[in-house]
């Protein structure tokens, strides 16, 4: 391994085996990069990524301000300019997720039934249009639903809402009621009862945001390509000293959208690991990350970076992590590393949250730092990449 690949520079002390073992022990789990502003971060984070081209590992960059759009040899999609969401193949919880929805419990069924009957009419009626259940045969119904497999994800999105409507069916209050039917009228004090959240919904599907990220206005004479297919991509190919880049700063001004919609591809990330297990590394990278994680500490665990770090492991998914300060981040996420670059820290809190002693990281100049290997730590000064 050449000096100018090389992602620290030891003290003489440190053996070059120890310095390769500890490399090597740093980038197999996940890894957290701590320290104030103008200490460091931003080079250490580089000459990571640089060493990791290097080396041909997979590694996807989330870029939430498009500082890393211009990185030397990488492979950057922007949201909204050359890359876009699949917005017609959404669950009902992801939907909810990326649109910041809180439907009661009842209006979350009746989403899940919407999306349904749009599948059923997308793909086997093959319409883009409401699917009427009013006197609509039960039993014809449960026939496309056995029809309906996982091929069958697509629907018309812009039918949502009226969709949920035609889910507000009831049979007749008299003796004309006929249970072998869906429904024979609407449930017009239910409707009334929802109108809000179907306002709501209406509203945010048709807002600059849902535009900007899912593409659901024609653009003639454009082309984006659709954002699942490129992490699937990278998550199953070596890349080639290549990163790839997913550029959000269009989403900027969104500040809980963008929120939203990092832990959203985090939690799409993993759901394509579990669904095609791969031996391949993968490194997951997302600077300042404390600014994309729930206020709200009861929502951690859904939060999809926090299940990444939970479940990613046994998966080969590592994900390397920058703060200015540890105590940004949640105790209960902290724990999940045990790796760690500390870069100048004046807090005697912030350093005693790494389960440190102050050996001297308060004095340390810029791109200075201390390499914590599990229950190893030693001085180390950050080389400047030296790219492919």
């Amino acid at each position: 391994m050449s000096n100018e690949q090389e992602i620290f520079s030891f003290n003489d002390k440190v053996s070059r085996e120890k310095q390769q073992q500890m490399v090597a022990r740093i980038l197999a789990r996940h890894l957290l990069i701590v320290g104030q502003t103008g200490s460091g971060k931003t080079t250490t984070t580089l000459s990571l990524l640089n060493y990791l081209q290097h080396r041909n590992q997979t590694t996807i960059v989330l870029d939430p301000t498009g500082e890393y759009a211009q990185l030397p040899n990488a492979i950057t999609y922007k949201l909204g300019v050359n890359a876009y969401l699949e917005a017609g193949s959404l669950s009902a919880n992801e939907l909810q997720e990326v649109l910041q929805l809180a439907p009661s419990p009842d209006f979350q069924d009746k989403l899940n039934q919407a999306i349904t009957a749009l599948r059923i009419q997308h793909n086997l009626v093959e319409q883009d249009k409401a699917y009427i259940k009013c006197g609509q045969k039960i039993q014809n119904y449960q026939h496309y639903l056995e029809q309906l497999g996982s091929w069958a994800v697509d629907y018309d999105l812009s039918q949502l809402v009226n969709q949920l409507i035609e889910e507000f069916i009831i049979p007749f209050a008299d003796d004309r009621a006929d249970y072998h039917l869906l429904g024979q009228q609407y449930d017009r004090l239910a409707i009334n009862h929802n109108w809000g959240m179907l306002t709501t919904l209406r509203e945010r599907i048709n807002s600059e945001m849902f535009k900007t990220v899912f593409d659901t206005v024609s653009h003639p004479g454009s082309f984006k390509t659709e954002l699942s297919f490129i992490l699937k991509m990278f998550l199953t190919q070596r890349s080639t000293h290549r990163t790839l880049v997913i550029d959000l700063s269009l989403l900027k001004r969104y500040e809980d959208s963008q929120r939203a919609l990092i832990s959203f591809l985090m939690k799409k990330i993993l759901n394509m690991r579990f669904q095609a297990p791969q031996q391949l590394p993968v490194n997951i990278v997302i600077d300042e990350a404390h600014r994309y994680l729930p206020q709200d500490q009861k929502k951690l665990p859904d939060n999809g970076i926090f299940q990444v770090l939970r479940e990613g492991r046994k998966l080969h998914l590592k994900v390397i992590l920058t703060t200015q300060s540890p105590l940004d981040l949640p105790a209960k996420l902290r724990s999940q590393f045990s790796n760690g670059i500390i870069h100048c820290l004046i807090d005697d809190n912030e350093i005693r949250s790494l389960e440190m002693n102050d050996l001297g990281v308060k004095g340390l100049n810029v791109g200075e730092a201390y390499l914590k290997v599990s229950d190893q730590t030693v001085p180390v000064t950050v080389t400047k990449p030296n790219w492919w």
